[in-house]
């Protein structure tokens, strides 16, 4: 009689558990995913086309969570993606960059593009060289405590490489139950801004090497927004590399084409270029300005350019001839040399 009662409350147990409501799920259907990517930059006056992205990384989250559903990955101009039928937030961005690098991916609102600070010993040794080289612009031409405030503000925020082009497609899409297939077009475009900075130069020809930084930038950005409301105002110093160059009227500038996240818009203070100059002797020079006037000029905006005639003067290494600094090495001619050897 018990194993009869124990029977029967097993079978109802399957029963209640065999009968639980679900909702309809439908399979998944196939779409056409069309990228149309904006390759085209601008920078000093004009526009460049980038290379074509080698890889994108397409994203589909739920739209009321706003978790990451599914993924896959799809040449630069898209293709065919399995999907069940639904609402979907999408978002596609170029998986093929080195400086860029994206963290917090598994939601829509929260995937941000950044770049590695650099190591605390580069840091270091640029403010040592800034504290202690050989100033190209006196102390008397600039404002002393605004240089203190400049290289305080360097101590204390990050400092940071500059990003690679990211180009981002975002948008919220719906996957229809159709047999006969649906195409879904997105375009593209980078979240990154290119600049170009060149400053006048003398004796050009003692120059081994140059960086920059540039205070006042943002540290990233949240892709799932509007590229001008995904900005952080996390404030940051850019650094990117410099080298010798002419202008159009043939005047001796050390230039740079650098890319940022953007200026940052909430920080007040003003934006220092710092020039850190290494000379074929192994001195260094150092450079500094306030250029955010010419940053905000109508010229500068339009063009994505700064240009400032205001000279760096390097002074003659005292070792012109020799010594390179670590920054040009270089072996002598080899002396033809016969050595006997036993055999």
């Amino acid at each position: 009689m018990r194993r009869r009662f124990v029977i029967l409350i097993l079978a109802a147990l399957t029963v209640l558990t065999g009968c639980l409501r679900r909702d309809l799920e439908f399979g998944s259907v196939t779409i056409n995913l069309r990228l149309n990517i904006n390759l085209r930059v601008h920078v000093n006056g004009h526009f460049e086309d980038l290379p074509t992205p080698e890889m994108m990384r397409v994203m589909f989250f739920d739209t009321e969570t706003c978790e990451l559903i599914t993924e896959s990955y799809l040449p630069a101009t898209g293709g065919r993606i399995s999907l069940p039928p639904g609402k979907y937030k999408f978002i596609a961005y170029n998986f093929d960059t080195e400086a860029t690098l994206l963290r917090n991916d598994r939601n829509y609102y929260s995937i941000e593009a950044y770049t590695n600070e650099v190591s605390s010993s580069l840091k270091s040794s640029m403010l040592n060289a800034l504290r202690y080289g050989k100033s190209a612009v006196t102390k008397a031409d600039s404002d002393e405590d605004a240089w203190e405030a400049a290289l305080k503000r360097l101590q204390d925020t990050p400092v940071i490489y500059e990003p690679d082009h990211l180009f981002v497609s975002h948008e919220d899409i719906e996957v229809f139950n159709i047999t006969e297939g649906q195409t879904i077009e997105a375009d593209a475009e980078t979240i990154i801004e290119t600049w170009k900075i060149s400053v006048r130069i003398k004796n050009e020809q003692y120059m081994a090497s140059a960086r920059a930084l540039l205070t006042g930038q943002i540290a990233s950005n949240f892709i799932g927004f509007p590229k001008e409301e995904g900005k952080t105002d996390t404030d940051v110093t850019l650094m990117f590399d410099m080298k010798a160059g002419t202008d159009l009227e043939e005047n001796d500038i050390v230039t740079g084409t650098f890319n940022t996240f953007g200026k940052n818009p909430n920080v007040e203070s003003r934006l220092w270029l710092t020039i850190i100059i290494k000379t074929v002797g192994g001195d260094t020079v150092e450079w500094h300005r306030d250029i955010t006037d010419e940053f905000f000029t109508e010229d500068a905006i339009e063009d994505q350019t700064i240009y400032i005639e205001e000279a760096i003067d390097i002074p003659v290494p005292s070792n012109p001839d020799g010594g390179n600094g670590g920054f040009q090495p270089g072996v002598a001619e080899w002396d033809e040399e016969n050595v006997p050897i036993n055999i």
